[in-house]
């Protein structure tokens, strides 16, 4: 007499690649140890390269080319300028870096918050890095001509340089709003999603920070506080990086018949 085959135990591994999960933990780990170590005090040490600037060649290397003066610091220090504006994109580079993470993090459970969170990550990388394209060539070109011309012609590049200084505010702006909105979507991310409350709460004083009247006193602030956003961050991406290794690796019970 044949018997009915007896169902069999076997263990499978959760849904998803089991090969994968093992790869993202660490891509997340990796992310959260760039978060806590680069991200935290690059901003801080972009200051510092300021001061150092201004001890160095009188000024900073972001100048005002609609003044004299501005101009012509373009033209004689085109070296300060190349590396004022490709510092200032690595800034933007190395945010979008985390937020990246913070895609990658939340993408299955929470798609539509990661995917609006990443979008004002990539709007700041792009604007960013064409801020800083753009104002090298241009910048660097006006300086040189205004060394090489006479007094009226001088007088007939300022307007230029005015001009200059408005699309690289401009550019400003419009790398400076996306990550604003990224820092605030973090700040109001659902409860369940466990993001620290001090991340919260300090993204929103970035963002305030940096829309606030008073010119680079808000970059200032947002420089120093960063750390401290930055830092919880990182751990909260190491632990997200953990808890998706453990869940990968641990058997699920499925029934063969």
């Amino acid at each position: 007499m044949a018997h009915a085959p007896v169902p069999a135990i076997s263990q499978s591994t959760p849904t998803g690649s089991a090969l994968a999960e093992p790869g993202a933990a660490r891509g997340l780990r990796i992310a959260g140890n760039f978060t806590l170590s680069v991200t935290a005090f690059y901003g801080i040490l972009l200051i510092g390269a300021i001061f150092l600037s201004i001890a160095l060649t009188g000024n900073v290397f972001f100048p005002d080319l609609g003044t004299s003066d501005g101009l012509t610091y373009a033209g004689q220090h085109p070296i300060a300028l190349a590396f004022g504006y490709i510092a200032d994109a690595l800034d933007g580079a190395v945010f979008f870096v985390t937020i990246a993470a913070v895609y990658a993090t939340l993408r299955t459970r929470w798609p539509m918050w990661a995917q609006l969170i990443l979008i004002g990550g990539v709007g700041a990388l792009i604007a960013v890095w064409a801020k800083a394209l753009v104002s090298l060539d241009v910048d660097s070109s006006l300086g040189a001509s205004y060394l090489a011309a006479s007094a009226a012609g001088k007088a007939a590049l300022l307007p230029l340089g005015e001009m200059a200084a408005g699309i690289r505010q401009g550019l400003q702006d419009l790398d400076t709003y996306p990550l604003l909105a990224a820092w605030i979507l973090i700040a109001i991310l659902p409860k369940a999603t466990r993001m620290p409350r001090l991340v919260r709460w300090l993204g929103v004083v970035m963002a305030v920070a940096f829309l606030l009247p008073f010119g680079p006193i808000g970059f200032l602030i947002a420089s120093l506080v960063t750390p401290a956003w930055a830092i919880p961050l990182g751990r909260w991406l190491k632990r997200e990086a953990t808890a998706s290794l453990s869940n990968s690796a641990a058997p699920a019970i499925g029934i063969n018949l």
